[in-house]
């Protein structure tokens, strides 16, 4: 790795390590440049602005994340198995996607979440899409799913799963601002929605497709609303 391309790493660790303990807002460039010992010369060479780096540090994360999902799946996979594996990459509410998600989601809630969100997804999407399609490809030919174009059934799937954990973070970020906790009902009311909705794209069998199970639905709550109120 180049000497450029190693101190831009260092920037982006260094950013998000302080965005996840102080907050995205309350971070300033000094405060960054300060934690690096370093001008700002050296930063803006390899970024523009804040949000330049903000939009940086969620490329990176959807492709590092992604690497260990990827590698998981290998061609004796289930077709079903190889399937929820992806889509459980897709969703950031576990491990280290959970911690980069509780940085990020007061940031998707201000004016400029729309384009963060949308590069976001669109980083994942051009990662996820080819691999989504042949596990597709294979289950159809293996006669598990009935998809015709499995390319259109590729992005229908990622887009019904991007919508999904975004609808579950608005609803509790909705109730947190409401003041209230939020019903882990309603969200495993939408989760078998979506999910039913996916099965349906698919034509798979019935449950076969898995999203988030009640008990983590009620760990993603308390994680979310505990780092909101000390945020």
């Amino acid at each position: 790795m180049k000497k450029g391309e190693i101190k831009k790493q260092e920037i982006l660790r260094t950013a998000e390590a302080r965005f996840c303990r102080f907050g995205y807002e309350e971070t300033s460039i000094q405060d960054i440049l300060d934690d690096l010992h370093t001008s700002k010369g050296s930063f803006y060479h390899h970024f523009t602005s804040k949000e330049a780096l903000l939009e940086a540090i969620c490329r990176y994360r959807a492709e590092s994340n992604s690497l260990e999902i990827l590698g998981a799946v290998s061609p004796d996979t289930a077709p079903i198995d190889a399937l929820n594996l992806l889509v459980s990459g897709l969703i950031p509410f576990s491990g280290e996607k959970l911690s980069f998600l509780l940085m990020i989601l007061p940031v998707f809630s201000g004016p400029e979440g729309v384009q963060l969100k949308t590069g976001y997804m669109n980083e994942l999407s051009s990662i996820y899409h080819s691999p989504i399609s042949d596990i597709i490809k294979k289950g159809t030919d293996a006669g598990f799913f009935s998809c015709s174009d499995s390319d259109f059934s590729a992005t229908m799937v990622l887009s019904i799963v991007h919508h999904y954990w975004l609808s579950v973070c608005d609803l509790i970020l909705s109730d947190h601002r409401g003041g209230v906790r939020t019903d882990p009902s309603e969200l495993l009311s939408m989760t078998e929605q979506y999910r039913t909705a996916l099965e349906r794209i698919l034509f798979a069998p019935y449950g076969s497709v898995m999203l988030l199970s009640l008990p983590e639905l009620i760990n993603l709550i308390d994680q979310i609303h505990l780092h909101l109120q000390v945020s």
